[in-house]
């Protein structure tokens, strides 16, 4: 079996790497989805909308869906990659994953109201940052890290607060959706992701903010293995 991760705000190719140890050591062969502007492809232009990057993940991982035996993760942004990709992926007649497993984001899009993130000036937006939570304050208050990152994390707010939600229900897809109990989402949020499958979503909860994935790997792995045990 393989899981694929899809990046969340600011993610690289090593930001689920907790989830990945894990996973591995229980013969779960990973892969970390990269976006251009960060990480190994530093040097590519930053992209600023869903679909795009939706579009970059796929040529990533076309090659990589060997008969459907694989499972999608995206955590907050990624989860709502995870979507376009989907779409992508019944679009050109690759085999759709085993089960999909969301988390750290709520199914209900709205448009945010002002101020935009990704339009704050520095000290604002590292602020909010802070409140957000994920950077440590360590990192939050060296100049020198944050004005290399601030820009790539705004880009990626940028696009979420863009997005518009593709309009597609899937058939017999199996999704899992995982949210922190002090995240801003309400379970009548996270349920919402019900519209894009058939299937009756099943949702966990784990104590935490927004990323509560770091805290509870092994909750999670334990619950990713138990699905795909179902798969076997």
């Amino acid at each position: 079996m393989n899981a694929y991760f899809l990046p969340f705000a600011g993610g690289s190719e090593i930001s689920y790497a907790p989830l990945v140890k894990l996973l591995a050591s229980k013969n779960i062969a990973c892969y970390q989805c990269s976006l251009p502007g960060r990480g190994k492809r530093i040097r590519e232009a930053l992209l600023e909308t869903v679909p795009e990057m939706a579009e970059d993940i796929f040529r990533q991982l076309k090659t990589r869906f060997p008969n459907g035996d694989y499972v999608l993760f995206g955590h907050s942004m990624g989860a709502l990659l995870t979507v376009h990709v989907l779409f992508l992926i019944e679009k050109y007649n690759r085999p759709m994953p085993k089960h999909v497993f969301l988390s750290g984001r709520g199914g209900e899009i709205k448009m945010p109201e002002p101020p935009l993130k990704s339009e704050m000036d520095s000290e604002t937006f590292r602020a909010a940052l802070k409140a957000f939570g994920g950077l440590p304050d360590e990192i939050l208050q060296e100049e020198t890290i944050m004005s290399f990152f601030e820009p790539i994390i705004k880009a990626d707010f940028k696009a979420i607060e863009h997005y518009l939600p593709v309009d597609a229900t899937f058939k017999n897809l199996p999704v899992t959706v995982y949210y922190g109990t002090e995240d801003d989402f309400s379970l009548e949020q996270i349920k919402y992701w019900q519209r894009i499958t058939d299937r009756t979503i099943r949702t966990q909860a784990y104590n935490g903010g927004h990323f509560f994935m770091l805290d509870k790997c092994e909750a999670i792995v334990d619950d990713i293995l138990f699905e795909v045990i179902q798969l076997a």
